[in-house]
């Protein structure tokens, strides 16, 4: 299991300077990669809201009106989003490679949260790996972690 964000924050000297305003905006881009994620199968469902805000409100220590603001808006720009090649280019480029393989392990959580990966979320799991410089096997390995995190059959 991965550590928290806040837990990588306080050891990494990289944002010293602007963790609170890294911390939030890193939690904005992962939230919205999450819900997209959810979308992949054409249906965002309350449970998924729910499991995207769990997740993302205890790794970033986040407040509930906090969170609801976050997923609110990032539920808002799914609809209107044509691509996310820059949402995953700023997320690569604000974080380290362990936080991104947390952030695999959480997007796994929201795709398997219905107990199946269809085709397209495969698909999209394989090109969020590539295009955030994760390797294959800790891709695999964050899938198996959020399978055990959710109480699914590997």
């Amino acid at each position: 299991m991965f550590k928290t964000f806040a837990d990588w924050f306080q050891t990494s000297t990289k944002y010293a300077e602007d963790k609170n305003d890294f911390s939030h905006e890193l939690a904005e881009l992962v939230t919205a990669l999450m819900v997209e994620a959810a979308a992949a199968d054409g249906n965002i469902g309350a449970a998924e809201t729910q499991l995207i805000s769990d997740c993302v409100s205890s790794q970033f220590n986040l407040a509930d009106d906090e969170m609801k603001q976050i997923l609110d808006y990032a539920l808002d720009a799914a609809e209107n989003r044509i691509e996310l090649h820059s949402l995953i280019s700023r997320l690569r480029n604000k974080s380290v490679y362990e936080e991104r393989i947390g952030v695999m392990e959480m997007v796994w959580m929201v795709v398997l949260a219905d107990g199946r990966l269809d085709k397209i979320e495969r698909q999209l799991m394989r090109r969020l790996a590539g295009l955030l410089f994760v390797s294959d096997v800790d891709s695999g390995l964050a899938a198996q972690n959020a399978r055990d995190r959710l109480g699914l059959a590997g």
